[in-house]
């Protein structure tokens, strides 16, 4: 499984590299059309598609160099779980839970307060949570994924979205805001047209896995303590944790909390599952 990580980490780097790239060409598209594109400006297109192979190759030396560092934590990391005292797989479930539901339910929400679209579309971002989190309880039995991974990977996402929003030119910016298909009522948000929509739907293509990515992990560990449990009281303690983390959500929403709270306590809650293992 860790090959298999290793892999679509690399493709994650290389389209999050490729997303302000492909929403320039597709900006000067629209704007001027294909006849009219200078030589200068393919030539520079050129040539970043070719640093970022580069730099691509690089990352993928740099992780198969780290495979078997990151293939023997996850290992520990599952006989851990399959492994602490039983008086604690409740607890465990319970908290496991309320963190995913918990954390799901940030990224929905401060995905909105970046790009607007993300807001209208808050399905969207769920799907990516849920894709996630069902590819790890599925894989619970069978693999292994180093529970670690989760926290670069959202920061992965936290900075390619701000750096779009905060990052490129007011024309490239508008490219990427800007609804991808047509409504009846958009809410003063301006449809792309379909050069532009090529941008977004790329964009959104890497940002759904990466999500998607960062919440295999956090899945796989529910699922790895809910085994050690029979099914209806795993599956009580995994809903009684789900509500807790929605219920926790409303709380900070309720008393105006940014978003630094919500992802520091996320944080803390991947930590303290990931540093147990390491406590002999």
């Amino acid at each position: 499984m860790t090959k298999s990580i290793v892999r679509l980490l690399v493709l994650m780097f290389f389209g999050t590299l490729l997303v302000p790239l492909v929403i320039a060409i597709c900006t000067r598209l629209a704007t001027i059309g294909f006849y009219h594109l200078s030589p200068g400006f393919i030539i520079k297109c050129f040539l970043l598609v070719t640093a970022i192979v580069i730099a691509t190759a690089v990352f993928y030396v740099l992780l198969k160099r780290l495979e078997s560092h990151i293939d023997a934590n996850a290992r520990e990391q599952a006989e851990f779980l399959d492994s602490f005292p039983v008086s604690h797989v409740d607890l465990a479930i319970f908290g496991s839970a309320a963190l995913s539901l918990l954390l799901e339910l940030a990224v929905i929400r401060w995905q909105g307060t970046v790009f607007e679209f993300f807001a209208f579309y808050k399905n969207f971002g769920l799907l990516a949570c849920f894709a996630g989190l069902g590819l790890g309880y599925a894989l619970a039995a069978r693999d292994r994924i180093h529970l670690a991974l989760a926290i670069p990977l959202l920061g992965w996402e936290f900075g390619l979205m701000i750096g779009l929003r905060f990052g490129i030119g007011p024309e490239q910016l508008a490219a990427v805001t800007n609804l991808p298909f047509q409504e009846q009522l958009n809410m003063g948000v301006w449809t792309a047209g379909n050069r532009e929509a090529v941008a977004i739907y790329f964009f959104l293509a890497v940002i759904f896995l990466l999500t998607a990515l960062a919440f295999v992990p956090i899945g796989q560990v529910c699922g790895r303590v809910m085994q050690r449990r029979t099914k209806l009281r795993a599956y009580g303690l995994n809903l009684l944790g789900s509500l807790f983390g929605v219920v926790l959500m409303f709380l900070l929403g309720f008393f105006w909390t940014p978003p630094l709270v919500w992802y520091g306590l996320c944080f803390m809650g991947i930590l303290f599952f990931y540093l147990r293992n390491q406590i002999p």
